[in-house]
């Protein structure tokens, strides 16, 4: 019984980062790869660039949960264990290990 309810409350959405091509702007929103997006202000076309953290299916409709972040060894902000340098004091990350 519980387990039917956790599969209920997984978000089946998958946020994607769209770029218009002309401009660079960028948004943040779901998306269908196979769809057509275009920017609220300029009407350029948007293209899916890339899946945003967490993938879908997820238990969270976030962007970053806690299970994808880390603390910045320089000002101990939390950042995305994607992200090569902090986007707060600018410390290059060294690279993660092997999950244990």
């Amino acid at each position: 019984m519980l387990a039917g309810n956790l599969r209920s409350m997984q978000n089946p959405r998958q946020i994607y980062r769209l770029r218009a091509r002309a401009s660079g702007r960028e948004a943040l929103a779901p998306a269908e790869p196979s769809g057509v997006y275009r920017d609220r202000e300029t009407g350029e076309e948007m293209e899916p660039v890339t899946r945003v953290l967490p993938l879908a299916p997820s238990e969270s409709s976030l962007l970053r949960t806690p299970e994808n972040l880390r603390v910045c060894r320089r000002c101990d902000q939390l950042i995305g264990v994607d992200v090569s340098d902090c986007p707060y004091c600018g410390l290059r990350q060294p690279p993660l290990g092997p999950a244990a």
